[in-house]
């Protein structure tokens, strides 16, 4: 029977291992005995509107894929830079960062959820549903556009569904992000990265109920992105929900990116604000 106890496990051999050759030893095996039934079971994400949650049953689809979404950040941690020497250790790295990363290549990371049903997804325009900012080289014009610099690590979409986004280097105006905050404020909705601090509804719980957690559902219809879908509130109902300090055009920026790229109005930059509680959807174009 596949379980969340099935991901679970999955998880902790990933991180535990010690050896050279994970694909071969920990990965393709349970591939072969659980791929077909763990694509199967994550099928219904794959088009937004499909499945919802009516009633919560421990171990449901969002909990499932929460838990797989482990499994990757684990798995991409040797394709991220160190954290910052001047930075303060999070607090999930005390937790959960091992001592040692696993050697993975970026085609094993695709063959790996590949076989769960995924795709890879390879776009050329920096767009904040495809990508993360993992590192920001600073552009002389404060208005030039985001370009991507260099992919580090693949993005991987079940249909419609954004599972994991490709992890980037940009160059950009600090209009439109700032190096120092884009590429080193806390991420939400994010377990783990090597080089940031991250802040999920995970963190802060015992052994088992952090594995009540839910994945974010982030869709790309054929009309529209559709961010968070899950979210109690439209981002335009109610602004006092979540943190009122931000304006609606940085509500946006935090929802769309899971982070701070640029300084805030109302915000010291020592704090992260919030936006997991709405929901945004935007025309595509």
């Amino acid at each position: 029977m596949i379980d969340t106890l099935t991901a679970r496990k999955l998880y902790g051999a990933v991180r535990m291992y010690t050896g050279s050759a994970i694909f071969d030893d920990v990965l393709a095996p349970w591939i072969a005995e659980n791929g077909d039934e763990v694509r199967e079971l994550l099928a219904p994400l794959d088009t937004y509107g499909r499945w919802r949650r009516v009633e919560y049953v421990f171990g449901d689809l969002l909990e499932q894929a929460y838990a797989y979404s482990r499994v990757s950040d684990i798995l991409l941690l040797g394709f991220q830079p160190d954290l910052p020497a001047d930075t303060d250790t999070p607090w999930a790295h005390e937790l959960h960062l091992p001592d040692r990363f696993v050697t993975i290549t970026r085609d094993e990371y695709v063959s790996v959820f590949s076989a769960l049903g995924m795709r890879r997804v390879d776009v050329a325009e920096f767009d904040p549903f495809f990508h993360e900012i993992v590192a920001v080289e600073q552009g002389e014009d404060p208005d030039a556009p985001i370009e991507i610099v260099s992919e580090l690590w693949p993005g991987m979409m079940l249909g419609e569904l954004m599972f994991a986004r490709a992890g980037v280097t940009v160059r950009s105006g600090e209009r439109h992000v700032v190096a120092g905050i884009a590429d080193r404020s806390g991420m939400d909705e994010v377990f783990l990265r090597r080089y940031r601090p991250t802040d999920d509804q995970s963190l802060g719980w015992g052994h088992n109920s952090q594995w009540k957690t839910d994945f974010r559902r982030d869709y790309l219809t054929a009309d529209a992105y559709r961010f968070n879908v899950d979210a109690d509130k439209d981002i335009d109902e109610d602004a006092e929900l979540g943190d009122p300090r931000l304006t609606p055009s940085e509500r946006r920026d935090v929802l769309r990116h899971r982070c701070t790229v640029r300084p805030l109005a109302n915000v010291p930059e020592h704090e992260q604000p919030w936006a997991g509680c709405w929901r945004l959807s935007l025309p595509r174009d």
